[in-house]
């Protein structure tokens, strides 16, 4: 927040501020990371906390102006003060980003209604309406590329009905999509939600609506299938991608014994048996093994095994990304960078990082 109002108080706009303050994070992290000040922990907490600093005060910035033109979104029912609930989805709602990643956001507000007008040159919007376009002022602010870069990727594709549905949902929308239509690889993906803005109350009745999708009373077996094929079909689709583009082989996120699978392990027993057991409700993958190894339901020795397998893959995912800034899981085609890599993994040649490697993806994949 200094940083940030250092380069306000220069004559930096918002946008312009918050971008030169990520470079600056992100910058930082590196150093600290590579010079081994910083663990994996301070890595994803950091990253994790400044995105939701930036949803914030983006949003505050931009939701003031909005008020200012069209009036304060009201409940029709209640008569409540309404704002816009950020929910930060995946690896942002676990608070375990990666200094590259995307964030998958998804817009809510509670009650439709009407803006409340105390100025004759204010224009009256449906609630809406008016969450519609502040959420598309929210991804522009934070995701456009100038000339400074951009703040965070932003992907809202895991919303109500995808790329296809509304931008914002109001919570009676959220609940009927649930009922009517929500399928199980979604019930998967709202196991990570988390209101990163909103007010309390308001939040505690969409986390009400939440819960029962996500969460079963009874130990829920019948996941089981939906997931392993969509493990399935992810796995394929990586097969097929390496199969064209040999290059793109290792890759440590989707590959066998990558990321991905760790992340599918943790969370299948949190649909399992999250219903009757609330400790595993917990959005962040390393938190539900440390718990799957508390409760005995997977040995403790396999569990510590897991999270240094963990550690290992998401700590080389790094530094594929420190390379270029991009979000990348695979190695670089050109053997420089491989190389660059390894030094940064601590290893004298790839060979030697990649003999690493293996064991790591043998023991996730068994």
């Amino acid at each position: 927040a200094h940083i940030l109002q250092k380069e306000i108080n220069g004559g930096a706009s918002l946008n312009r501020a918050m971008r030169r303050c990520r470079n600056l994070v992100i910058a930082t992290l590196i150093a600290r990371d590579l010079d081994g000040r910083a663990d994996l922990n301070e890595v994803v907490s950091t990253v994790s906390e400044f995105a939701d600093f930036v949803i914030a005060i983006h949003l505050q910035a931009l939701m003031k102006d909005m008020v200012a033109l069209h009036g304060q979104p009201v409940g029709e029912e209640s008569g409540e003060a309404q704002e816009l609930i950020v929910l930060g989805m995946g690896k942002l709602g676990g608070r375990e980003l990666n200094v590259s990643s995307d964030i998958d956001l998804i817009f809510c507000y509670s009650e439709d209604g009407e803006t409340r007008t105390d100025q004759e040159d204010q224009r009256v919007l449906s609630n809406h309406e008016f969450f519609s376009r502040l959420g598309k002022k929210l991804i522009a602010a934070i995701s456009e590329i100038t000339e400074d870069g951009f703040t965070f990727r932003v992907d809202m594709a895991l919303r109500p009905n995808g790329t296809s549905g509304p931008l914002v949902a109001s919570f009676a929308m959220v609940e009927e999509y649930f009922l009517i239509q929500g399928r199980e690889w979604e019930r998967y993906a709202w196991v990570k939600a988390r209101a990163v803005t909103g007010i309390k109350e308001q939040i505690d009745v969409l986390e009400k609506i939440i819960q029962p999708f996500v969460y079963r009373r009874y130990l829920d077996f019948g996941v089981i299938d939906s997931l392993r094929s969509m493990h399935a079909q992810i796995r394929a689709e990586v097969i097929r991608q390496e199969t064209r583009h040999p290059e793109r082989s290792n890759n440590v996120k989707l590959g066998r014994g990558g990321i991905r699978e760790i992340e599918f392990l943790s969370q299948v027993f949190q649909l399992i048996r999250g219903g009757r057991e609330p400790s595993l409700r917990h959005r962040s993958t390393r938190s539900i093994l440390g718990t799957l190894a508390e409760k005995g339901i997977l040995e403790p020795k396999i569990v510590e095994k897991l999270l240094d397998s963990y550690n290992f893959l998401r700590n080389l995912e790094h530094r594929l990304q420190y390379l270029d800034d991009a979000q990348t899981h695979t190695f670089p085609a050109k053997e420089e960078d491989q190389h660059i890599i390894a030094q940064m993994m601590n290893c004298t040649t790839t060979a030697e990082l990649l003999s690493q490697l293996a064991p790591h993806r043998q023991f996730v994949a068994e």
